[in-house]
């Protein structure tokens, strides 16, 4: 999963997702950044090199439980420039290893989400930017694979103890095809819990037309 995501990803895809997060971020000019859930940091790389330009000294946390997708994000942070201002860590989002009250703002896209964990790490009025599918993501392919498709059911309110202040729709049809349509399929949680025959049916689409759809909810810590 970790190696077909890398490789979409370089595809540039997923670009207008990451566009609308980076300008999410920029407008907080957070000082202290945490990416719980951060995969290979093809995100948070490009949001820390962009904060550069606009906060003194940024520092961005990357969290993960794979190893092996943090040797991917270390790499890029090295290649961006900005390692130094970085630091990646191999753990749990339920468990995360920084400071109560230590950070501006958290960033969790596609990841579990920890509210109570969350809250404790940031500091007071601190932003929490969240990813979910909406409910048609990947439609068309789904509808390649399965008989019965159905629809992803999205809870578009903040977590507990989060207030929301702006839901940001993000939705755009992309063209995939041979080996981006197999990372595409493989990087996401379906590729899991479909059987061999259905996998199979990509094998014989040279070209597909789905749809991306995603909400950005941007959640500011409540005051107690």
């Amino acid at each position: 999963m970790v190696r077909a995501r890398r490789s979409f990803l370089e595809t540039g895809l997923y670009e207008p997702l990451r566009a609308e997060i980076t300008k999410a971020v920029c407008e907080a000019a957070p000082g202290e950044m945490v990416d719980a859930g951060c995969g290979e940091g093809w995100y948070s790389c490009h949001i820390l090199s962009e904060l550069t330009k606009i906060v003194a000294e940024p520092f961005l946390s990357g969290i993960d439980i794979s190893p092996e997708a943090l040797r991917y994000a270390a790499k890029r942070a090295k290649e961006m420039g900005v390692f130094n201002q970085s630091s990646w860590a191999v753990a749990s989002v339920s468990h995360l290893p920084i400071g109560t009250a230590s950070c501006d703002c958290i960033i969790n896209l596609f990841a579990p989400c920890e509210p109570k964990e969350f809250r404790r790490i940031l500091r007071p009025d601190g932003l929490l930017i969240r990813v979910i599918p909406l409910e048609k993501h990947l439609w068309e392919l789904k509808c390649a694979v399965y008989d019965q498709p159905y629809q992803n059911r999205p809870v578009l309110s903040a977590p507990e103890g989060f207030r929301l202040e702006e839901l940001i729709p993000v939705k755009a049809t992309i063209t995939v095809s041979g080996e981006e349509l197999s990372n595409l399929f493989s990087m996401t949680p379906y590729a899991h819990k479909t059987s061999a025959s259905d996998a199979a049916k990509l094998d014989e689409i040279a070209s597909l037309d789905t749809t991306i759809s995603f909400g950005i909810l941007k959640c500011r810590k409540d005051t107690p």
